[in-house]
Parts: structure tokens; C-alpha cells; sequence
């Protein structure tokens, strides 16, 4: 096994990161306790991830909470009141000759009926109101719940995608062929200062915008790549995304990298007395 091409596979990377497979762990502790290079580049790739954490780190999602639904609250207890006046009135049946008159005591019985009668009635209806306002609100409190987590998902999501992202940018940056270019400010940029890495190899460019100033509403800084003496347009970029790596178009054989200033969308070539930063690409 060729051990300098095991280092730089990007195996080590990825089991600093915990993201290798058990097979793969078992296999880089194997290697590490047979050969010392291979330990010493993990405790080496440990140290750069702590140092460019300082500046790209992604913190990770906070974990969504054991419980997101708190016991529902208990519906209000109604209490119905029956109106003192609310008995209905008592009518003496016409006495008729072939009937004889109801007594006081039957009389006073039907009113009886009448009123329990009422009064259930209007029992079951609050008691049907209550609950019909307890089902509201328990699907208010659902279906809040159920939104609060689809929105945790969702920032899961992206901060997972986020995280990746960062990963395959810290392998990218220090596979061997990897070259950073350190574009130093110019007199008008002073201490403006930015870093194009690039890979001749995986065919990738990355930049990293360390300090630049917010351009006007109306401008956008854009990326140059010289080659053969001709500047080359790389695309234009926003400086809000300082702090983080931005993928940006490969470019064959460039002498040198240049950021300019240019009217919003970009220009077709370089305004030169409008070039912040500037760097040349090192031979070999």
C-alpha cells in the first residue's frame, strides 16, 4: 500500500469528522498503530480543524427538545345557572264533566318534571359547547406543534447541509495539490485581504473573503483569474458571504488572481483603477 496516498485520500478527514464507517475506523486504527506518519497526520488535521473552526466553524444544530407538546390545559369548568323565575307556570286544567279536576299534588309533580327536564336539557347543551371548545383548542395546540416541528426539521436541515458543505471545503483545502493564493490589498484596498485555493488536480477553485469593504448598492466586487497576461472573468461575488468558502469557476494556468470593483451583475473586463486585492500564483 502506497502510505502517502492513504494520507492523502481523505479517509483521515473523514474519521476526525466521525464520519467514516466502522470498517473504515477499524482500518485508520490499524494503520495509525503501525505506522507513526499516519498518527502524526491525524493529530495534525485535529489541530487545523481546531484552527479553522476559529473562522468557518458551523456550530451544530441544537437537538430538537424530548417533548415539543406540553400537556394540553384542562377546559374550563362551566357552571350553569338556572334562572329562580325560569319555572314555567302552572295551568289549572278546566275542570269538565267528565273529567275531574287534578289535585295540587299532581300539578306539583308535572312542574317538577318539567323543570329537571329543562334543566338537563340545557346541561347537555354547555356540556356539548365545552367540549366542542376543548376540541378547538386541543387541534390549535396540535397543529402549533406540529409546525414548530417541521420548522426544528427544517433548520436541521440546513444546518446539516451547511455542515457538509464545510467538510468537503476542509478536505478540498488541504488535499496536496491544493495551492492558496493570498491576494494582498492594493493602495486603494489597504488592508483588504483575500485567498483563492486552487486545485489543479481536482480542478476546483475556492475563495475565501477575509476583508473586504461593503461595496454601494449599485456595485459588486468581482473575481479575476490573469492568464497569459489577459484577465479572465471569474464571476462576481457578495461580501456578505465572508467567513465562508465560495465555490467559484475553475480556471487553467493563471498567473495571478485580482478583485475589482464593478457596476452590480459585472463587467466584461477589469476596471483597473477600481482592483482592490491582488495576488500571483507561486511557480511549481
Amino acid at each position: 500500500m502506497n502510505l502517502q496516498a492513504y494520507i492523502t485520500s481523505g479517509i483521515l478527514e473523514l474519521y476526525v469528522h466521525g464520519l467514516a464507517s466502522p470498517e473504515e475506523i477499524r482500518e485508520v486504527e490499524a494503520m495509525a498503530e503501525q505506522h507513526p506518519e499516519v498518527r502524526q497526520e491525524i493529530i495534525a488535521i485535529q489541530q487545523t480543524l481546531e484552527r479553522y473552526s476559529d473562522v468557518h466553524g458551523v456550530q451544530p444544530p441544537d437537538g430538537l427538545k424530548d417533548k415539543i407538546m406540553q400537556r394540553l390545559d384542562a377546559a374550563p369548568k362551566g357552571r350553569s345557572r338556572s334562572n329562580g323565575n325560569s319555572e314555567p307556570p302552572t295551568k289549572t286544567p278546566t275542570p269538565t264533566a267528565s273529567r275531574a279536576p287534578r289535585s295540587t299534588g299532581e300539578t306539583s309533580v308535572a312542574s317538577i318534571a318539567t323543570w329537571v327536564l329543562g334543566l338537563a336539557l340545557i346541561g347537555a347543551l354547555v356540556a356539548i359547547f365545552l367540549f366542542w371548545q376543548q376540541a378547538e383548542r386541543a387541534n390549535a395546540q396540535l397543529k402549533a406543534a406540529q409546525d414548530q416541528v417541521e420548522e426544528q426539521r427544517k433548520a436541521c436541515d440546513e444546518e446539516k447541509a451547511k455542515a457538509n458543505k464545510v467538510n468537503e471545503q476542509f478536505i478540498a483545502i488541504r488535499h496536496w495539490a491544493t495551492k492558496p493564493v493570498q491576494m494582498k490589498g492594493t493602495e486603494l484596498g489597504g488592508d483588504a485581504f483575500a485567498v483563492v485555493y486552487w486545485n489543479n488536480i481536482k480542478k476546483k477553485a475556492l475563495l475565501d473573503v477575509v476583508n473586504l469593504p461593503t461595496p454601494p448598492t449599485d456595485k459588486q466586487f468581482q473575481l479575476w483569474a490573469i492568464v497569459d497576461g489577459k484577465p479572465t472573468d471569474m464571476g462576481v461575488f457578495e461580501v456578505a458571504s465572508a467567513g465562508s468558502l465560495q465555490e467559484v469557476p475553475f480556471i487553467d494556468n493563471p498567473q495571478a488572481f485580482a478583485v475589482t470593483l464593478e457596476p452590480k451583475g459585472g463587467s466584461k473586463s477589469p476596471t483597473l483603477d477600481q482592483m482592490y486585492v491582488v495576488g500571483n500564483v507561486a511557480k511549481g
